[in-house]
């Protein structure tokens, strides 16, 4: 090796300037650059930071919306259910009172119909006694020939239809 090749003056000297340049170079990156690098990079950094905090909040009210939500939803689901039973209770109740108002309106009109049919009876009943009555007068008087008194006569009609309302009772029965 050659002695003068690591400490050759001339080398020796661009070597020495090339450091000094290199650390003026980095004196003034230092003094000037980085700050600026290091200020945006800061900013940048409390930019994300800040912007991990908002999305943590809006995820945090976004999970409160979700919760109040669902608990609004589970609300509306029991009111729904609650409506739903009242409104089957009502109609149940509602059939039941329809019901109970056509059983009575039958039981009116069966009632009414009795009350007819037995109105109808009697007043069939009372021409019936008259006709007979008559008829009765007016065999009594060919048989006996004679005019009868009212209390014969009313003797007569009364055994007669006594008669006819036993036939027409055992005639029901039978």
């Amino acid at each position: 090796m050659d002695p003068t090749g690591i400490f050759d003056l001339p080398n020796t000297s661009l070597i020495f300037w090339e450091v000094v340049t290199f650390l003026i170079l980095l004196a003034l990156l230092y003094r000037y650059v980085y700050p600026i690098i290091r200020d945006q990079i800061q900013k940048r950094q409390a930019q994300i930071e800040q912007a991990i905090e908002e999305a943590e909040r809006t995820r945090a009210e976004a999970r409160e919306l979700l919760e109040e939500y669902r608990r609004q939803i589970e609300s509306a689901r029991g009111e729904a259910r609650q409506i739903l039973d009242e409104a089957r209770r009502q109609a149940k109740a509602q059939r039941e009172r329809a019901r109970e108002e056509a059983r009575e309106e039958g039981d009116r009109i069966i009632q009414r119909a009795r009350e007819e049919i037995s109105r109808e009876r009697d007043a069939a009943l009372r021409e019936v006694r008259r006709e007979v009555a008559d008829m009765v007068i007016m065999a009594s008087s060919r048989v006996i020939g004679r005019e009868l008194d009212a209390t014969e006569h009313e003797r007569l009609i009364n055994e007669a239809l006594d008669s006819l309302e036993a036939e027409v009772a055992g005639g029901r029965t039978a």
